[in-house]
């Protein structure tokens, strides 16, 4: 297998991770978590009887389970290619680690009748073995299109305020996904029946359903802020950025801003599937874009 071939592997196993994590979204927002009371059977079966809810179910689990095998496969490549950088190495181990845990977590998530706690860990784990193939996505591109650390030019180039900002906007993405999720596993999405204001009030309360509702919000808020903020000022510094982080600051403005317009539909239209999945599917690629912003501004330092 040539270095290219490899590399686009990885490109396909993403995508289908993504695609796994909106169909989970899907099970969630269908209620059918619980379609296939048991684990790792369904009804006691390896292919339960047909029923629409049940084999929505059944076929996310069953999806799993060929990521889990694709995943495998391109890490054993992985160790055995000599082309493949070293570096690949650490990340695989961890998502190897993360997609163990999140096999046991989801099987909790039925065998503890989709408790808020296990549903939200169970989407962060699945979030983090998402990263950690797109970082290895990442090595893996740079070597086959036979790139380096840049030189000293290129780093003093690169050392722009923006990029001093690029480690935190994926960890920053990822709380608020955490914080989604919560809302998402104790049906708090559906507590506040208005928009801009919750309720009436712009601040009902900061406990319980509503709180949560309320600090999901504005973590939106602020995040939006942020990342449009510094795409503006990309765009502004456009001579003094290299073109790899340029694109993906605006890249980041763009998706932030789709998805806190898709965030304030769900909310208007209250918690429909579609747009739910939806939400949840632009918040994995603004990870995704963020973290390829971390690592460009990090492979030129």
């Amino acid at each position: 297998m040539s270095l290219d071939r490899y590399r686009n592997y990885l490109l396909v196993l993403a995508i289908m991770i993504l695609g796994l994590m909106a169909l989970g979204a899907g099970v969630r927002t269908m209620n059918a978590g619980l379609s296939c009371p048991d684990w790792p059977l369904c009804f006691g079966k390896v292919i339960p009887d047909f029923h629409p809810a049940v084999w929505f179910e059944f076929v996310h689990r069953a999806y799993a389970g060929v990521v889990a095998l694709f995943f495998a496969f391109l890490l054993w490549k992985g160790f055995r290619l000599t082309e493949v950088p070293k570096r690949v190495r650490t990340p695989g181990i961890l998502a190897l680690l993360v997609l163990l845990a999140q096999i046991i977590m989801g099987g909790l998530t039925v065998l503890l009748k989709v408790k808020a706690v296990v549903v939200t860990t169970h989407l962060l784990l699945a979030t983090v073995f998402f990263s950690s193939v797109l970082w290895m996505y990442f090595i893996v591109s740079r070597a086959a299109m036979g790139e380096t650390v840049g030189s000293q030019s290129d780093r003093e180039h690169s050392r722009t305020p923006l990029s001093k900002f690029t480690m935190a906007l994926p960890l920053l993405v990822f709380v608020q996904i955490a914080i989604g999720g919560l809302v998402a596993s104790t049906y708090a999405g559906s507590v506040c029946v208005d928009w801009p204001l919750c309720n009436g009030q712009w601040v009902p309360t900061w406990k319980g359903a509503i709180g949560l509702q309320i600090i999901h919000r504005f973590f939106a808020y602020g995040l939006a802020l942020l990342l449009g903020a510094l795409a503006v000022r990309a765009v502004l510094r456009r001579a003094v950025i290299p073109a790899t982080i340029f694109r993906f600051f605006v890249a980041g403005g763009v998706l932030v801003l789709a998805q806190t317009g898709v965030g304030i539909l769900n909310l208007l239209y209250f918690i429909p599937p579609h747009i739910t999945v939806l939400h949840q599917t632009l918040a994995m690629l603004l990870l995704a874009v963020t973290l390829r912003l971390w690592f460009e501004a990090k492979a030129n330092y």
